[in-house]
């Protein structure tokens, strides 16, 4: 199975809480561990400006290829947007695009970075620029190699842009699981919302994830998901608030996996946020969520 990495992805935020480089650490960890070998590695072609519309507003978009931000830009999304930091984030849209593209050809397709589901459609937030997830599965129903995609978002942090940017349409359903009292302040409405409290550990998190998530499947009956996989509902990180250890991520990412796959909707992986306060937690929570897919499907 391939596995979906640009060097790009890795763009320098120094200071800011949102470490860019986890997702090259734990594609390294994997190399060093024998999990995957190089040739596993493919790059991603750039997301086309016709892609970027699929989510975005003409202006964002412009503003993501001609690099015509303002500082208000930055402001909005809580990071200061350099160069390189419109690349990882065009990068990771390609990323996320072929991943499902490998998805669907293969049952799994494992993007090492995306997740950014914060990202408006006419602008940044909450450290994000572009939404991969709604870009990828908006371009899968236009071109009619999907009928109905679901996006399971258990980021510890409501994905907000993609159920603004998807509401309304039918052939979307948004599945979120995540902190009630976390960011974003002001929660959007997705198709299913499960707002957990803070402190919340494994097992309750595991029982709720065991009940909605069959529910919602058997329900919009999918042909296709996004999972977008983040790190921080881990105990050690800064943002999330949840309990879980990482034994308890591992059930969560084999429970998604396992429910995908016996009901054969392929399923994209995104790995979304993580900020543990050891940042080598972070990594390993992401190499594992890879690792889990990796079995799942082979």
């Amino acid at each position: 199975m391939k596995i979906v990495f640009s060097k790009a992805y890795t763009a320098r935020t120094p200071g800011h809480v949102f470490r860019a480089d986890k997702f090259e650490a734990a594609l390294e960890l994997l190399l060093k561990e024998g999990a995957v070998s190089q040739k596993d590695i493919v790059a991603p072609a750039p997301p086309s400006r016709a892609d970027l519309l699929l989510a975005h507003s003409p202006a964002w978009v412009k503003k993501n290829l001609t690099f015509s931000f303002t500082p208000a830009d930055s402001a909005a999304a809580e990071l200061e947007i350099t160069r390189n930091v419109v690349k990882a984030h065009l990068a990771n849209v390609g990323g996320t695009l072929l991943a499902a593209e490998l998805a669907l050809a293969h049952g799994v397709g494992i993007n090492c970075g995306g997740g950014s589901h914060h990202a408006r459609r006419d602008r940044g937030a909450g450290f994000c620029l572009l939404n991969d997830i709604a870009v990828a599965v908006k371009k899968l129903l236009k071109t009619g190699r999907v009928k109905r995609a679901l996006v399971i978002d258990l980021d510890a942090h409501q994905g907000d842009g993609t159920a603004a940017i998807c509401r309304g349409d039918r052939r979307i359903f948004t599945f979120s699981i995540h902190g009630a009292e976390i960011f974003p302040e002001k929660k959007e409405k997705s198709s299913y919302d499960l707002p957990l409290r803070s402190g919340t550990g494994g097992a309750a998190y595991l029982a709720a994830l065991r009940q909605e998530l069959p529910r919602a499947l058997n329900r919009f009956h999918p042909d296709f998901a996004v999972y977008v996989a983040g790190a921080d509902v881990y105990k050690g990180d800064l943002l999330g608030g949840f309990e879980l250890t990482m034994a308890g991520i591992k059930a969560r990412d084999t429970f998604v996996f396992a429910e995908c796959r016996r009901r054969g909707v392929p399923v994209a992986l995104t790995l979304a946020g993580g900020y543990a306060k050891k940042f080598t937690d972070t990594v390993r929570i992401h190499a594992n969520t890879i690792k889990t897919a990796l079995a799942a499907f082979r």
